[in-house]
């Protein structure tokens, strides 16, 4: 038996070893006899399954768990890594770094979070905050530091947080706002909405990206996004890290081959007055985008919505949601549907009228109804 029994200043005390190819590798003390043969029999049990977890690695503060975590993150793109690093930067270093990763649980994670959102963190930084520190720990669990993922069981912070609803535009909105924007990069209202292009997207088009085969459009391959530390703009992949093809709708060909003269295959499509990709920050500066949005009534529309915008003009048209999955580079076109298929509802009625009506009859061809009271009168 590997409970042993001994008295230390009047009390009698258990001691539990756990031995593994004969050598100790885990030792507990306990009040209770009992209590020293239960976890010791887990220990076992655990070491035969391939499931024990050495406590001693457990000791190490989550700092350290942290450290390594980043380092591996190589290939995770850049902004995530920043976000991440500015969620353990701001709240959760200060409160769990020196702490051993395997003595946080998960009430203290949950009290913590509480704390955030009572303290006057919006829910959603709280909840960012949140997915940073239980993606550490998961990291931990990975390295064999810790057997259970300590914030997995704990809920984001919802109380009081409303998502806001992408907004869209109609055609004609979409061409006033085009118009009340001032310079030439008013162009770009029309691109982005048409185009379905996120911003990082645009700003990373290069001349070399147009397409004319099997029609005009561009292959997306590249996009330039702001750093959160200083705002300084970086190339890095598209999202999904997956290039597509998106098509220019008419309108957009001469506006394009316009900003395409005299440029060579490398240089960026809208290209900052200086040179450099464009910035959005820059960008709106630079057309009056504030006052253009109000302009139109719409005060709180943002660069953002244009993607909304192209969405629902699409989908308006009856182009069918697996082609504006394609154009949005969703991952499926189920997604699509879930964000915009309210966008379609009026569509239910257009494929009514297209099919005679709600019966379902197909609409008589002109001359069918002389055909058919011929064909009765035997004439």
């Amino acid at each position: 038996m590997s409970v042993q029994r001994y008295v230390k200043a009047g009390r009698v005390r258990y001691r539990a070893r756990v031995k593994h190819h004969g050598r100790e590798v885990a030792t507990q003390v306990f009040d209770r006899k009992n209590d020293a043969l239960i976890w010791e029999q887990e220990q076992t049990r655990r070491l035969r399954l391939g499931e024990w977890i050495d406590p001693r690695r457990g000791r190490v503060p989550l700092r350290t768990v942290a450290d390594d975590w980043f380092a591996s993150r190589h290939s995770v793109k850049r902004k995530t890594r920043e976000a991440d690093r500015a969620a353990w930067g701001s709240r959760i270093e200060a409160r769990f770094g020196d702490a051993p990763v395997a003595s946080i649980t998960p009430a203290e994670i949950a009290n913590w979070v509480g704390g955030l959102v009572s303290g006057g963190i919006s829910p959603s930084t709280a909840s960012r905050y949140l997915a940073t520190l239980r993606s550490i720990l998961a990291y931990a669990v990975a390295d064999g530091r810790v057997s259970q993922n300590a914030a997995a069981s704990v809920r984001a912070p919802t109380a009081g947080h409303v998502r806001r609803e992408g907004q869209f535009l109609t055609r004609d909105e979409l061409d006033a706002l085009s118009t009340a924007c001032r310079g030439v990069y008013a162009d770009v209202v029309r691109v982005l909405g048409l185009a379905g292009l996120r911003w990082g997207e645009l700003a990373g088009l290069q001349v070399g990206d147009r397409i004319a085969v099997p029609g005009p459009g561009f292959r997306l391959q590249r996009s330039v996004l702001a750093s959160s530390k200083g705002g300084e703009l970086f190339v890095d992949t598209l999202k999904g890290k997956r290039s597509r093809t998106v098509p220019l709708v008419a309108e957009l060909v001469p506006l394009v081959d316009a900003w395409t003269h005299d440029k060579q295959g490398s240089d960026w499509l809208f290209g900052a007055p200086r040179g450099g990709p464009l910035g959005e920050a820059n960008w709106k500066r630079a057309v009056g985008w504030t006052a253009a949005c109000q302009a139109i009534g719409r005060p709180t529309f943002r660069v953002h919505d244009l993607r909304h915008t192209c969405a629902s003009l699409w989908l308006g048209a009856g182009a069918d949601p697996k082609v504006v999955q394609r154009i949005l580079g969703h991952a499926s076109a189920a997604m699509t549907m879930d964000l915009y298929g309210h966008l379609i509802d009026h569509n239910l009625w257009a494929a009514a009228e297209k099919l005679g009506g709600t019966t379902g009859a197909p609409t008589p061809v002109k001359g069918e109804n002389d055909k058919n009271a011929d064909e009765a009168s035997g004439l």
